[in-house]
């Protein structure tokens, strides 16, 4: 539950309310309610908007041959700019619906709450309840009040999207607005402006209203031109009109009473609950959460963007898209261990998209195989370099990233081993092809993917020169390796036939080098040991087989990610600290992850100006907004309470002080396994398992500190409570 005592007065004061399509945000002034208007599937652009300007084939293999020969020659900068030629374009942004704004004469503000568990945002008042949803049942936000007789409603829309429909009625409001046809980020290099030609997505709204005796009921439908992902949103505006209005004119028929109950009763996600007596706060930032991914995401529909859901700005900060570096993967982090399969599906299809499009993107930049995409993307499966510095621009594995973690939310499912591997096979193939052909010979028997960065990150060259092109980054090797190895795994599983591409990735993958310690103790990043111009970069991707990796590591490896970590040092922006903190957990560091939550729950804003932590609706701070630490907070809290990538379970690996009692329902351990758990003292009281699946049926090994105990669990998904204090 988020309470507060009064309206909000900014946007990072309102708070969130989604169906996993509509989101809004609540302001929560009974007198004044606004409601800041959002849907998933309402993007800038079209499919092959960039067309014209996409590098060629020729022009990426000169640039690719050229960089090559300028990294031979020792002209680093030169090998780098000559790569800049494989970017020319940008992805496209996430758009704002508008405010809908609705007035109810002489009501007073009190305080107003947001029920996480029944997804209702609530302002107490004398005159009674003011109760706002967002609907899955009926698709709407609903905002039901109390009306004395003879007052109305004043119901208006502003947006900033451009309007090509307005009509207008005592109890109704219908709009047709035009998102831009071409949005640029505001931070690309010489962006032009937005476009605003007839190519592109409409979004109906239709609001309607109408007394129910001493209360008013409103519903907004929001419905846009899209038709899938990847798909060009061509439904005519009438149609997408009428939608709306239907849409809108059901609920409404329904009632309060009827939608409440509906909303109440619409299937959601398994119970999940986290109670932290001595951290009340975290609590609720856990909750807030999960909540949110479970808001923003809903299979057939773009998964949780930069923004998640909510996002007020034409050109929000970094186009509120999708960032695969790390941003897309982390907002997944928690879908396993916190279980929200409804985002694991979003994501799976959205990759689907990604392949697709980025076969082309392989062949025609690398004459490679298989698929790539690069730092960004959109719901049109943008997958080219974007026009911009290398650092960030020419990274081609955001496709081998995103099937490594497709890989291990497979691993949460409780499904046989063999029917995932089946299932995961035909992708895995495809990231191994464009992995393989991206490796390059190097100091003898080595293998190194060419070209390489390690994201956003630079090191600076004897002539002090920052610059970011390598052979092999520490990233990129963990990610080979990863792909590879589940790839041949999944052929021993399932029994494939030996053939040419798994012949291929048998020879290479001992070829393709693991974690590399460096002369000073640490995991080395680059190619060699190298000066760094910026120690405390926000970026930890060379620590990444520490985590998300699930592999097991060689002796040596903590101990240098430990001295990587210490050397990087605790403040960065929101969803570094949130990497951190995961991190620091799977090396069993409670006394750093401390350090890291307390970072990560103090207010963003101070008087001298912003940095990481959280804004006043809870939203985490980059700065500015972004949704993804809210995320991956979870996936880190998780991570001290349960652990099972060593091919057991283990409680409780990692608790600080802060999180020293406590108990908590509904947490997933790999490979499919429910866990309830209550501890106290940093030690279990209380355990209870339950086999999600076949997969997950069998004995399995629980350990604590330095005990152990087998714990049975049957296929029909019985319960097992296993006597922890006798032990």
């Amino acid at each position: 539950m988020i309470t507060r005592t009064a309206p909000a007065a900014r946007w990072l004061e309102a708070l969130p309310l989604g169906n996993g399509r509509i989101g809004a945000m609540a302001w929560g002034d009974p007198a004044a309610a606004r409601f800041g208007l959002n849907e998933s599937t309402l993007w800038s652009g079209t499919p092959g908007v960039d067309a014209g300007r996409r590098t060629g084939a020729d022009v990426a293999a000169a640039a690719r041959a050229e960089s090559r020969r300028l990294w031979a020659a020792g002209d680093v900068p030169g090998a780098e700019q000559a790569l800049g030629a494989l970017g020319a374009s940008w992805g496209q942004a996430y758009q704002p619906v508008g405010d809908l704004h609705v007035e109810v004469p002489g009501a007073v503000p009190g305080p107003r709450e947001l029920d996480l568990d029944a997804r209702l945002h609530r302002v107490r008042t004398a005159g009674g309840d003011h109760l706002s949803a967002v609907s899955a049942a009926d698709e709407v936000l609903l905002h039901a009040v109390p009306l004395a007789a003879g007052d109305v409603l004043r119901v208006r829309l502003e947006s900033p999207q451009h309007e090509e429909h307005r009509s207008e009625r005592e109890d109704g409001l219908d709009v047709i607005l035009r998102v831009p046809s071409d949005a640029p980020p505001g931070h690309a290099p010489g962006a032009p402006g937005l476009a605003w030609g007839e190519d592109a997505s409409r979004a109906a709204v239709a609001v309607r209203w109408r007394r129910e005796g001493e209360r008013a009921l409103l519903v907004c439908a929001i419905a846009t031109s899209w038709r899938g992902l990847g798909e060009r949103p061509d439904r005519p505006p009438t149609e997408v009109l009428a939608e709306a209005a239907a849409t809108a004119e059901a609920a409404l028929a329904r009632g309060e009473e009827e939608l409440l109950a509906r909303h109440a009763s619409t299937p959601g996600e398994d119970a999940f609950a986290l109670r932290l007596p001595g951290a009340a706060l975290l609590e609720e930032v856990v909750a807030y959460g999960r909540y949110l991914l479970h808001a923003c995401s809903r299979p057939g529909l773009p998964p949780a963007n930069l923004q998640g859901l909510w996002n007020a700005e034409v050109r929000a900060p970094w186009s509120s898209n999708y960032t695969t570096n790390i941003n897309l993967e982390m907002n997944h982090w928690a879908a396993g261990t916190a279980h929200v399969p409804a985002a694991a599906a979003a994501l799976e299809e959205y990759t689907a998209l990604l392949r697709r499009t980025g076969r082309d993107t392989a062949r025609r930049l690398y004459g490679a195989g298989g698929w790539t995409v690069h730092h960004n993307s959109d719901p049109w499966g943008y997958s080219d370099p974007v026009d911009g510095e290398t650092r960030w621009a020419i990274w081609p594995m955001g496709g081998l990233w995103l099937e490594l973690q497709l890989e291990d939310l497979a691993r949460f499912t409780g499904l046989p081993a063999a029917e995932v591997a089946a299932q995961r096979m035909p992708a895995l193939r495809e990231a191994a092809a464009f992995a393989l052909d991206l490796l390059h010979p190097t100091d003898g028997d080595r293998l190194v993917t060419v070209p390489s960065t390690s994201p956003e990150n630079q090191w600076r060259t004897p002539e002090g020169t920052a610059v970011a092109l390598t052979e092999g980054s520490g990233m990129d090797r963990w990610l080979v390796r990863g792909v590879l190895s589940s790839l041949l795994a999944a052929a021993e599983v399932t029994g494939a036939a030996e053939d040419d591409l798994l012949a291929r990735a048998r020879a290479a993958l001992p070829r393709v080098d693991g974690p590399r310690i460096g002369p000073d103790g640490r995991l080395q990043e680059w190619h060699a040991d190298l000066e760094e111009p910026e120690p405390h970069h926000r970026h930890v991707s060379h620590l990444a087989p520490v985590y998300p990796g699930t592999e097991a590591l060689a002796p040596g490896i903590e101990e240098a990610a430990t001295a990587s970590l210490l050397a990087r040092g605790d403040e960065a922006t929101g969803w570094s600290l949130a990497w951190k903190a995961c991190l620091w957990a799977r090396l069993h560091r409670p006394d750093k992850v401390e350090d890291l939550l307390t970072l990560f729950v103090r207010p963003a804003e101070t008087a001298d100006g912003e940095r990481s932590g959280l804004y006043p609706n809870l939203f985490s701070a980059h700065p500015p907004f972004q949704m993804d630490a809210n995320f991956g907070i979870v996936a880190a809290v998780a991570e001290c309470l349960l652990q099972s990538h060593r091919g057991e379970i283990e409680l409780l690996p990692a608790v600080p002080p802060l999180l020293a009692s406590g108990s908590v329902r509904g947490l997933r351990a790999r490979p499919g396994v429910a866990v309830d758990l209550d501890w106290a003292g940093g030690e279990p009281t209380r355990l209870v398992l339950r086999a999600l699946g076949a997969g997950a049926a069998g004995e399995h090994r629980v350990r604590w500190g330095g005990r152990t105990l087998p714990v049975d669990l049957p296929a029909d998904g019985a319960p097992v409570a296993p006597d922890l204090v006798g032990r």
